[in-house]
């Protein structure tokens, strides 16, 4: 894991299917921008962190982000994406946003979501 204070930002490339986690312990506030998957392109979205544990991804193709501490110190490491294994238990498969799979709360355990 990597650790960075208040005032200090990094991008990280998020290869295909890695996860990438920031935990902002309590106190801290950090920011995830998804960047454009070119130099230049604009950016596709921001997600605040306050006090708890956030995973984006897995996604198909490498995506962009640059990860952003506010008030505090956090912690991100990028790691391979824990997929369930498909077996009887899956029903069904959806696909979502980042967005709509974090508002589930919680994800339905015999679906399998894929984050497009």
């Amino acid at each position: 894991m990597k650790t960075i204070s208040a005032g200090q930002h990094e991008t990280q490339n998020l290869p295909p299917y890695q996860v990438l986690t920031v935990v902002a312990p309590a106190n801290a506030v950090a920011s995830i921008t998804r960047l454009g998957d070119n130099a230049g392109d604009p950016p596709q979205g921001r997600t605040i962190v306050a006090g708890q544990t956030k995973t984006i991804g897995p996604f198909a193709v490498q995506t962009r982000h640059d990860i952003a501490c506010e008030i505090g110190w956090i912690t991100f490491d990028v790691t391979p994406a824990d997929f369930p294994a498909v077996n009887s238990d899956i029903e069904r498969m959806v696909r979502l946003t980042q967005a709509e799979y974090d508002a589930l709360s919680p994800p339905d355990a015999s679906t399998l979501y894929l984050i497009v």
